[in-house]
C-alpha cells in the first residue's frame, strides 16, 4: 500500500467529523465573500448620496450597514468557532492514537529511541498541528474566498483596471512556492532540535545527583547550549525566509497600486469613470492586499505544521515488533514454561544475547538464574511477558506457543518486581493496587505487611494516601522496592519473576522480604535473578548463563560438585563475603594502615 501524503493523512481526521467540517467551511465563505460587498456599499456612499444627494438612500444606509456587520460578525464568530472546536478534537484524536500506539510498542523501542523527544512530539509538535488545522486552514479556506471575490468584484467593477492591478501578482506569489521547502526543512530541523533540548534536560533532571557528584554541570550546560545555538539558527533562519515575503509583497503591492492611481485617476479626470466607481475599485484593491498578504505568511506558517505532523506520523507508523493473532487462542490448563532452541539478538549485527536455549521450567517450580554481568538472564525473563520475542525457536506456555495467545490474557497471569523499580506520580494504595484496581482497604494492607512494607507506610503522616512524587522519589530505595514487592503480592498470577527484587534492601530488609518472596513463590512458577546466590541455594533448579549460553543446569549441591562455573561463582562471592566480614571486624587503625 503506498505510503499517503502528509496532508491527505491529516484530512483522514477530519472523516468523523464531516457534518461539522462543513458546516463551519460553509460559514467561513459566507463570512469571506461577505466583504465583497463592502465596495458596492462605499460606491453607493459616494455616488448615490453625495454625487446624486439621494435622501432616502441616506436615511437606509445605517440599517443596511449595521445589519451587514452583524451578519459578518455572526459568521466570522461560527467560522472561527466551529474551525477552532474541530481542529482541537482531531488533536484529541490525535493524542489519543499517539498513547495508544506508545503503549502497543515494545519496550526495546524506547530503548532507542529519546525519551525527551517522544515527549516533544506528544506535546509540541501537537500544539503545532492544532495550528496548522485551525488558524492556518481557516485562514488559507478564509482568505482565499475574500481574495477570488474581491477579485471577481474588481473585474466586474473595472477589467481593465484589474489587469493593471494584478500583473505583479505572479511575483509576489513566486517566492512563496520557491521557499517551500526550505520553510518545512528547517521547521523539521527545528522540532527535531526541541527533541534534543527536551532530552538533555531529562537527563540533567533524572542524572541530577551524577552530573553533580562528578562536577559535570559545566560539561552539560555547553552541551545543553551548544545545541540551543543549533536550534535558534534553525529558527532564526527560517524567520529570515517568512520575513522576505512580507516586503516583497509590499513592494509588488505599491507598484500596481502605483499604476491604479496613475491610469484611474487620469481616467476620473477626463470623466471616462465617476469617482465612486474609482474609489469602489482602489477600496477593492485595497480590502484584497489583506488576505492576500495573510496567505503569503500562513503558507510559511503551514509548513512547520506539515514538519510537525511527519514528525508525529513517523512515531504512528514504527512498526510494533511484537503482535498477537487475530484469534488468539485460549491460556492452556498448565503453566510450566518450556524454551525450544531459543536464540535472539538485540542488533543484527552483534553477538546473540541467547544462543540456543533448550530447557523446561516445571509449573510451580522455583528456578534462579545466575551467571556474569551480560550474560542473558534478563533477556531470558523477557521473553516470558512477551517484552522481546525469540528471533529463533519458540517460548511455550503449558506446550503453546506464546505468540499464539493473546497478550493480555498471558501477561495477566505474570507477576514482575525488577531492580529498577517504578512507581507513578500517585498514592502508596494505587501503586501497590495498580494490578488490581478493585482491590479493597484489607487486601492493599495486607500486601503490604507480607513485603514488610506496613510499618514505614504506618509511619508516615498521610499513610497509604502519601503522594510518592515522580518515580517515586520521595521514598528510599529500600522502600520502593518494597512497594513493587507489595504490588506483585497483590496481583497474586500464577508466573512469577524476580529481577533482582531485593537488590536495593539493606540485609535485615533483605531477610524479612526474602522471607515473604519465598511464602508468595510457594505453588508458583517463579524465576529468580540473583546476584547473591545465598537467596537461591534452595532454588528447585539452577540456571547458569555464559555469554548467552545455558552453560549449567541443577540444583546448588548438583553444581558445587560438578566444580563449573556455578562453583566458580560461589567460591568468587564467598571470598568476597569473608574478605568483607573480615575488615568489618578488623581494628580501623588496622584497615587504614592496610588501605595506605
Amino acid at each position: 500500500m503506498p505510503m499517503q501524503s502528509t496532508p491527505r493523512r491529516l484530512l483522514r481526521y477530519l472523516k468523523p467529523y464531516t457534518g461539522a467540517f462543513f458546516l463551519a467551511l460553509g460559514c467561513t465563505v459566507i463570512f469571506g465573500a461577505s466583504e465583497g460587498g463592502i465596495p458596492f456599499i462605499l460606491k453607493q456612499i459616494l455616488d448615490g448620496v453625495f454625487l446624486e444627494k439621494d435622501e432616502t438612500l441616506l436615511a437606509w444606509l445605517p440599517v443596511v450597514i449595521i445589519g451587514f456587520a452583524l451578519f459578518r460578525a455572526l459568521f466570522d464568530f461560527l467560522q472561527s468557532f466551529l474551525l477552532a472546536r474541530l481542529g482541537h478534537l482531531i488533536v484529541k484524536d490525535i493524542r489519543n492514537e499517539m498513547d495508544e500506539k506508545i503503549l502497543m510498542l515494545s519496550p526495546a523501542y524506547f530503548v532507542k529511541e529519546r525519551g525527551g523527544d517522544l515527549l516533544s512530539k506528544v506535546t509540541n509538535d501537537v500544539v503545532l498541528i492544532r495550528s496548522l488545522l485551525t488558524d492556518s486552514v481557516s485562514a488559507v479556506i478564509r482568505d482565499s474566498i475574500r481574495v477570488l471575490v474581491l477579485l471577481s468584484v474588481a473585474f466586474y467593477l473595472d477589467a481593465l483596471l484589474a489587469g493593471i492591478a494584478f500583473f505583479a501578482f505572479p511575483l509576489a506569489v513566486y517566492p512563496v512556492t520557491r521557499f517551500a521547502k526550505r520553510v518545512r526543512k528547517l521547521a523539521r530541523r527545528g522540532q527535531d532540535g526541541v527533541g534534543n533540548l527536551s532530552s538533555l534536560l531529562q537527563q540533567t533532571i533524572l542524572g541530577s545527583k551524577v552530573v553533580q557528584i562528578f562536577g559535570r554541570e559545566q560539561f552539560e550546560h555547553e552541551r545543553y547550549r551548544a545545541e540551543n545555538d543549533r536550534l535558534t539558527g534553525d529558527f532564526v533562519q527560517s524567520e529570515k525566509i517568512r520575513s522576505f515575503t512580507g516586503p516583497l509583497n509590499e513592494v509588488t503591492g505599491s507598484i500596481a497600486i502605483v499604476g491604479v492611481i496613475v491610469y484611474g485617476g487620469y481616467s476620473v479626470i477626463e470623466g471616462v469613470r465617476s469617482q465612486g466607481e474609482f474609489i469602489a475599485f482602489l477600496t477593492t484593491l485595497f480590502l484584497m492586499y489583506e488576505p492576500f498578504k495573510k496567505l503569503t505568511k500562513v503558507f510559511n506558517a503551514a509548513q512547520q505544521g506539515l514538519s510537525a505532523a511527519d514528525r508525529i506520523f513517523e512515531l504512528l507508523d514504527a512498526p510494533i515488533e511484537i503482535t498477537e493473532k487475530a484469534r488468539p487462542l485460549a491460556l492452556p490448563q498448565g503453566r510450566d514454561i518450556e524454551f525450544r532452541g531459543v536464540s535472539f539478538s538485540y542488533e543484527p549485527n552483534k553477538d546473540p544475547a541467547l544462543r540456543e536455549i533448550h530447557c523446561t521450567l516445571p509449573e510451580g517450580e522455583r528456578t534462579a538464574l545466575v551467571g556474569f554481568s551480560g550474560a542473558g538472564k534478563s533477556t531470558f525473563v523477557d521473553l516470558v511477558p512477551r517484552f522481546i520475542d525469540p528471533g529463533e525457536g519458540a517460548v511455550l506456555l503449558g506446550g503453546v506457543d506464546l505468540r499464539e495467545l493473546s497478550l493480555r490474557e498471558l501477561r495477566s497471569q505474570i507477576a514482575m518486581v525488577s531492580q529498577q523499580t517504578f512507581l507513578f506520580h500517585d498514592t502508596i494504595f494505587n501503586n501497590i493496587a495498580y494490578g488490581k484496581p478493585d482491590a479493597t482497604q484489607d487486601e492493599v494492607r495486607e500486601a503490604a505487611e507480607h513485603a514488610f512494607a506496613l510499618s514505614f507506610i504506618e509511619a508516615l503522616p498521610a499513610g497509604f494516601e502519601t503522594e510518592v512524587g515522580e518515580g517515586g522519589l520521595t521514598l528510599s530505595g529500600g522502600e520502593r522496592q518494597r512497594i513493587a514487592i507489595a504490588r506483585a503480592i497483590l496481583k497474586d498470577a500464577p508466573i512469577l519473576i524476580l529481577d533482582e527484587a531485593t537488590a536495593s534492601l539493606d540485609n535485615q530488609a533483605e531477610r524479612e522480604v526474602q522471607s515473604a518472596l519465598e511464602r508468595l513463590e510457594r505453588e508458583r512458577t517463579s524465576l529468580v535473578i540473583a546476584h547473591r546466590l545465598s537467596t537461591v541455594q534452595s532454588a528447585d533448579r539452577i540456571l547458569v548463563f555464559e555469554k548467552g549460553r545455558l552453560a549449567e543446569s541443577g540444583k546448588h549441591e548438583e553444581l558445587l560438585d560438578r566444580s563449573g562455573l556455578y562453583a566458580q561463582l560461589y567460591r568468587l562471592q564467598f571470598q568476597e563475603s569473608k574478605e568483607s566480614t573480615e575488615t568489618l571486624c578488623e581494628e580501623p587503625s588496622a584497615v587504614m594502615s592496610r588501605v595506605s
